[in-house]
Order: C-alpha cells, then structure tokens, then sequence
C-alpha cells in the first residue's frame, strides 16, 4: 500500500499536467508535496462530476431506452462549469437524463440536468437547452443534438417512451420519435415532411433533390440523412 500511494500521487500529477498540455522539463522527480497538491486537485474536480443521484434502471422490455445502444461509451461532458474527459456514459432518452459509470463501477449516476451545458459521445454533439421566461424558445428544455452548425443550424430532439399493452401478462415496448428544426435567423422551422425541407430552401430545391437522387437518399426511408444532407448542401452553396 505504501508503494502504491506515491504511484497514484504521481498518476493523479501527470494526469492533469496531460489535461492541461504542460511538459516537464528537467524534473523527472516530482517532490511528495507537490504530487499531493496535484492529488487534491484532481480527486476534488473529480468529485464534482460523481454528485448524481444512483441511476435506477427499468423493468423488462422490447428493446432499450438509450440513445445508440444499450452500452456505456466514452465521451466529454462540460458539468458544473467543469470540462471532464474519458467518461463512460449513457444518454436515456426516455427520462431525457444523462447517465455516467461511477468510479467504483458498480453503480450508475444521473447527472443533474441543470449542471450539464454539452457532452459529446457516439460522435454527437448535445447541448441543453433551456426555456424560461427570459429566453423564451419554442421549444421544450432539454439536450439536442447538434446535427450541423453554420449559417444554418439543425437540431434534433430524440425520444423514447415505453408502451404497455396487457393481454396475458404486461408487454412493455420502447417506441422512438425524433423531432428535427432548422435554425435560421434566430427563427425555429420544424421538419416533418419532405416538402416542408424543401420548403426552407425554394431557391435551391431543385438542386437539393437532384443531390439526394444522387447520393441515394430517400427521405422515407432515411429521414435523418436526407435532411443532413439537404441542410449541408444549401449551407455550403451559400458560402
């Protein structure tokens, strides 16, 4: 135990001055009191993120309620004000919480929702969004999914509810729904058809369809790629 102590002292050092893109240089012994600073400083930050409450899960079910699947992936999350790296997380769309591995591994925590400003994992970018009565969106508070951002903006919502049907015993069933908005100017355009994509773009839509064509997309059956593609299309023909 003793020899252990000072390696995770030295860990815990190394592991901020690696956040923080700082080299040492010509002092490849770090003194006792200075690894036990950077010791405190580490498990102190680290305390911030692990002050959820346990995460309890859900009764058997067709499918699951997460965001990608069922496992825990790493990603960064920006919490209480703090970035942290390499957490192991879920994203539950039914609840619309975040949910982190604790250190210890044996139990999962939800993290509080008004602490999280963005995380990114499964190469998605989420930020929540408040509504209130100073910023007042038309759209409910919650994470989004930033899907493209530049002139133009989409988001996505992404939910999941759980329905039950009773015959011989309870059937409970995960059932998905997106929700899409185009961002221009400030203002919010829901996405529900494809004539209301092209919509948003009249002055392009003819070029918008001959891409999708191209490239294979049909928005019946890949609604979330073709309104990717159309909004980086027109965005980029505007540059």
């Amino acid at each position: 135990m003793k020899t252990l102590i000072p390696f995770l002292l030295f860990y815990c050092y190394a592991s901020l001055h690696a956040q923080n893109n700082l080299v040492l240089k010509d002092h490849p012994i770090v003194s006792a009191d200075t690894a036990i600073s950077f010791y405190y400083k580490f498990t102190d930050q680290r305390s911030r993120l692990y002050n959820g409450k346990e995460y309890i899960g859900y009764l058997p079910m067709e499918g699951h309620p997460f965001f990608g699947d069922q496992d825990l992936h790493r990603g960064t999350v920006f919490y209480d004000g703090l970035y942290f790296d390499s957490v192991n997380m879920q994203y539950d769309l039914v609840k619309d919480e975040l949910i982190i591995q604790h250190f210890d591994i044996f139990f999962k925590l939800v993290l509080i929702s008004s602490k999280v400003k963005e995380f990114k994992f499964l190469n998605h970018h989420y930020k929540r969004m408040i509504r209130d009565s100073v910023n007042q969106l038309p759209v409910p508070t919650g994470y989004y999914d930033f899907l493209h951002e530049g002139n133009i903006t989409l988001i996505a919502k992404r939910t999941k509810r759980i329905d039950e049907m009773v015959t011989d015993k309870i059937v409970r069933k995960i059932i998905e729904k997106n929700f899409y908005y185009l961002i221009r100017d400030g203002v919010y355009y829901p996405i529900k058809s494809y004539r209301s994509l092209l919509s948003l773009f009249k002055d392009r839509s003819k070029e918008i369809r001959q891409d999708l064509r191209r490239n294979g997309l049909k928005f019946r059956k890949n609604r979330e790629g073709a309104i990717i593609r159309a909004v980086k299309f027109y965005d980029s023909s505007k540059k």
